[in-house]
């Protein structure tokens, strides 16, 4: 027997432990790593995982059961007034195949603790959810508020029990789906959703049950059950984009200093998205290699290096300096905060962008027109296809180009640049 760290806590602990002493944390030995079922032997009822205290207990159930252990929560002290003994009570979590299984299931309960009674509405479901998901997933408040606006729509089943929920109740919802203004014009006027709101209904609904079905609220995920197409509505209602001509573009070099035409110009000769040219990162801006790091959506978008343009060079000079300046964590963005945040959302650049396009002459581009530029002014000039694709965070089709093919960043600058 020897002593070893626990990799939880760090603590010394025996290799002969079973649990960590100082943290609880399941030291299981190699032996016992094998996948079991059936009923439990005698000396893994003996054995049972150590929980914190107030944390509940994991039972072995008998009988040759699949699922044999037990997750057992919430302990509250009883009396029995016949025999005057009291004991402990527990309210039923689930029966989980391995004690390790059911040990983390009621770790996990304990970080967000919810009604056992499976009677939750769906306002308490979202409410249950949402800081878990945006606490597993790391994921920044913008994306909460995102999230807020979208369940708007589901007010007129707030109410509703998760239990009572039919697939035709979603996709009614959906289809139908509308709010009611709470500012400016619009307060108290019933808005329409978007064809983007109800596709975002839509993998909101599937998240949700995804939790419902974790919490064996409900045995299926009923929003996974049918699809939404939204394409038709979208194409009837948006707008094709097109690239900048080369009047237009004339135009808005010679309006530079405005910020929402400046990350119209950046998108025109880099190719980001403008969900992605909005969040770029001071702190992924290196000057001295002239690269900027971002990218959104897609497996080949994400953290993808492009080159920065010679002629778009002092654009970024003077935002970087202008971040460091004021604080501000994303290259673009305002010099003061408003309602807690530096950063502009898509619809703010989308409209402020369109309203000053107006006034200079140009009309009826949106706001990946400056990418839809970039993807033509780079076949114009002859970029190398595969140049053009990584660049814009598009997969690589072509087995040999997207496996074996690895050039370095060098090659795309010498590329970009032949952008005139």
């Amino acid at each position: 027997m020897s002593l070893v760290k626990c990799p939880e806590c760090q603590g010394q602990i025996s290799t002969q432990a079973t649990t960590c002493p100082h943290c609880g944390y399941p030291i299981l030995p190699v032996e016992n790593n094998k996948s079991k079922r059936g009923r439990p032997k005698k000396s893994d009822q003996q054995s049972l995982m150590r929980l914190p205290n107030g944390y509940g207990t994991i039972k072995a159930l008998p009988g040759n059961r699949r699922r044999p252990f037990a997750a057992m929560v919430n302990p509250k002290l009883t009396l029995n007034e016949d025999t005057g003994k009291s004991y402990y009570t527990y309210d039923f979590l689930g029966s989980f195949p391995e004690k390790i299984d059911a040990y983390k299931a009621i770790l996990s309960y304990q970080e967000n603790p919810y009604d056992l009674k499976n009677d939750l509405t769906i306002k308490e479901l979202y409410d249950v959810w949402l800081p878990k998901y945006i606490d597993d997933n790391n994921l920044d408040d913008n994306r909460r508020k995102a999230y807020d606006a979208i369940f708007k729509y589901c007010e007129p089943v707030y109410d509703i029990k998760v239990t009572n929920f039919m697939p035709a109740m979603i996709e009614d919802l959906i289809k139908n789906a509308y709010k009611t203004g709470d500012r400016g014009n619009e307060a108290g006027k019933r808005i329409a959703a978007t064809s983007t709101v109800k596709s975002n209904m839509k993998i909101l609904f599937n998240l949700l049950f995804d939790y419902a079905v974790f919490l064996r609220i409900v045995s299926d995920n009923y929003a996974r059950t049918f699809t939404i197409n939204t394409s038709k509505e979208s194409k009837q209602t948006s707008r094709v984009g097109r690239p900048y001509t080369n009047e237009e573009l004339a135009i808005l070099w010679d309006n530079i200093g405005d910020i929402f035409i400046d990350m119209t110009i950046v998108q025109c000769y880099s190719g980001w998205r403008p969900g992605e040219v909005i969040t770029l990162s001071v702190n992924n801006i290196d000057l001295k290699n002239r690269t900027y790091t971002g990218g959104i959506k897609t497996e080949n978008g994400i953290n993808r290096i492009v080159p920065i343009h010679p002629k778009v060079l002092p654009i970024i000079q003077k935002y970087y300096n202008e971040a460091n300046d004021v604080g501000r964590p994303m290259l673009f963005g305002r010099t003061k905060q408003f309602h807690g945040s530096y950063r502009y959302i898509e619809n703010s650049f989308r409209h402020s962008l369109l309203k000053k396009e107006e006034e200079l002459g140009i009309s009826g581009h949106v706001l990946h027109d400056g990418r839809h530029t970039f993807s033509t002014m780079a076949k114009k000039y002859g970029i190398n296809e595969f140049a053009r694709k990584k660049i814009m965070g598009h997969a690589i089709k072509d087995l040999t180009d997207r496996v074996y093919t690895h050039m370095d960043i060098e090659w795309f600058r010498n590329e970009i640049e032949k952008i005139l």
